[in-house]
């Protein structure tokens, strides 16, 4: 959904930046997930299974990427119209400094698109979903996802036009 948004705002001329975070497959088993910089199309890894890092499930956790890509949110505050943090979860959470970069975005007047895991109680996710006035929640789901990028875009071209 995400990727769709981003395409859609580039199409009619707007700078979106920040990261996602595809999984990584070696054929049909899942081996971990990446991080993509969506201003600079760099990819690197957030967890992968056997990896040292924190561990989350089977998965280890890459804190030095975490940290790279917090650079990046942060940076796009700067230079681009939207940005995009796609997820805050718990591999993601595993960072101070990723957290720290998503509470910047939460507070800085860039509009922003997080998407929060469903079920994580971390303090920030949990003001990300219900505590704050500036925020919309949508909840992604198999019956609303292929018109809801659309609906995302919509509003964030209007909070950029206001």
């Amino acid at each position: 959904m995400c990727l769709k948004v981003a395409e859609a705002l580039e199409e009619r001329g707007y700078t979106v930046g920040g990261v996602y975070c595809p999984e990584v497959r070696e054929g049909r088993r899942r081996i971990g997930f990446d991080i993509v910089d969506l201003t600079s199309d760099d990819r690197y890894p957030l967890a992968r299974v056997g990896h040292p890092g924190p561990r989350i499930g089977r998965y280890g956790v890459f804190v030095e990427n975490l940290e790279r890509a917090a650079r990046s949110i942060l940076e796009a505050l700067e230079s681009r119209d939207v940005v995009i943090i796609d997820e805050v979860g718990p591999m993601e959470l595993k960072s101070e400094a990723f957290v720290d970069a998503v509470r910047e975005a939460a507070d800085h007047d860039t509009p922003c698109l997080f998407v929060v895991h469903a079920r994580s109680n971390h303090p920030l996710v949990r003001e990300l979903r219900g505590g704050r006035e500036d925020v919309i929640l949508y909840e992604v789901t198999e019956s609303n996802r292929d018109e809801l990028p659309d609906t995302v875009m919509e509003r964030l071209i209007g909070w950029l036009e206001d």
